[in-house]
Order: structure tokens, then C-alpha cells, then sequence
């Protein structure tokens, strides 16, 4: 015979699902609509990331045009 505590909460019978997992299927970056590949992000846009033309939630930041001139300078000279 098992005892149950009051602070104990019932066990779901399927423990694999979890009602609080939030699967992320579409890229986070503004108007994106490509598949996640890493962290929140499709590849291009986790390269903006990396780079800083992207914050961490897939905004642009004030200093976007900057930031994306050098990026675009860096892939451009990357590609050659």
C-alpha cells in the first residue's frame, strides 16, 4: 500500500509528453518562416546573430543598417 503526500502532485500516465514543452518550429527572426536549426533560428539567421545584426529574440537592433553593411562586407569578402 503506497502513501500519497498532499505536496505531491499525480504522476500524468504518459510521462514523455509534458503539458509545459514549447516546441519552436519557425524561424524567430522577423517575417521568417523557415524550419529552426539552431537555437531559435534557421541557419541565415543564426548567422545574422553571430554577426550581432539580430538580438537574441529576432529583432533588429538600433544600429541595424551598421551592422548589416559589415555583415554584408564580411560575407561578401568570405565568399571570395
Amino acid at each position: 500500500m503506497s502513501t500519497k503526500l498532499k505536496h505531491q502532485a499525480p504522476q500524468a500516465k504518459d510521462a514523455g509528453t509534458a503539458s509545459n514543452v514549447i516546441q519552436l518550429t519557425k524561424c524567430c527572426a522577423d517575417g521568417c518562416s523557415k524550419k529552426v536549426e539552431l537555437l531559435k533560428f534557421c541557419h541565415e539567421h543564426y548567422d545574422w546573430f553571430k554577426f550581432g545584426v539580430l538580438t537574441k529574440e529576432g529583432k533588429r537592433p538600433t544600429d541595424f543598417d551598421k551592422k548589416y553593411q559589415a555583415y554584408q562586407a564580411h560575407a561578401k569578402k568570405r565568399a571570395s
